[in-house]
């Protein structure tokens, strides 16, 4: 985001900027990550209510959660691949031996 456009966020959101101007800066940092985190999540919902329709179609409803961590990547699982290997392998010996 560019200054214009967390200007337009910060006024859109809270309409004036005056009590930000008496804030450490530390404290408003972490206040703007929280807006543009706010309005991200807003639009995400956007878009899952109006998919929400299509979904119901298709029979391939997902929870706004679900939805969320797709579109975030919330969901994809980042240790390296041998590791998750590993774990595959581990968790396939225990079934066999479970067994």
């Amino acid at each position: 985001m560019d200054e214009v456009e967390i200007k337009e966020l910060l006024l859109r959101k809270y309409h004036s900027l005056d009590f930000m101007k008496g804030m450490q800066l530390d404290e408003f940092v972490e206040f703007l990550i929280l807006a543009i985190n706010r309005e991200k999540k807003d639009m995400i919902r956007s878009e899952y209510l109006a998919l929400l329709p299509f979904m119901a179609l298709r029979d391939k409803y997902m929870s706004f959660q679900e939805f969320f961590d797709k579109v975030t990547g919330a969901n994809i699982d980042w240790r390296p691949a041998e590791e998750i290997i590993a774990e595959i392998d581990r968790a396939h010996e225990e079934l066999k031996n479970g067994s």
